[in-house]
């Protein structure tokens, strides 16, 4: 559940993201991971100077966690409003893994830290859109069915 929420977020961050490397790390108010697989939904923003603010409607799935806590993600996002130099759409693969309630999601794009339940979470962070350039990232996600 964690992981779907950090999907769905974590898809609107990458849209931003380009060369660096980091981690999102999302903590649990749990310390267990079984909430993580799902679907997932969520919205969120991007801002800087140069662009302005982009805002995105996003979707993921979690898979299941293995038994070392590793698991795969699919992310989607649209754009619902900003500057044209935000990408439409955006869909990322990536692979996350879980331990005692912390979920981390490994990419090349920025820093995004939150918090999450067994429905909903969010997240902030920084993500590196160009080399010296970052653009602030906001997201709320929440699980669906």
């Amino acid at each position: 559940m964690k992981q779907k929420l950090l999907i769905g977020f974590t898809a609107v961050s990458l849209t931003f993201a380009s060369i660096s490397h980091a981690d999102f790390t999302f903590y649990s108010g749990s310390s267990n991971c079984e909430d993580i697989p799902g679907n997932w939904s969520g919205s969120g923003k991007a801002s800087n100077w140069l662009i302005g603010e982009c805002v995105y409607n996003g979707a993921g799935t979690v898979g299941a966690l293995d038994s070392a806590g590793n698991f795969p993600i699919e992310v989607n996002a649209d754009k619902r409003s900003g500057s044209i130099m935000c990408p439409r759409h955006n869909t990322t693969k990536l692979r996350g893994i879980c331990v005692n309630g912390t979920v981390t999601i490994k990419t090349e794009y920025g820093n995004l830290n939150g918090i999450f339940s067994k429905n909903s979470g969010s997240a902030n962070g920084k993500l590196t859109v160009s080399p010296g350039m970052d653009v602030d990232v906001a997201i709320q996600f929440k699980r669906v069915g």
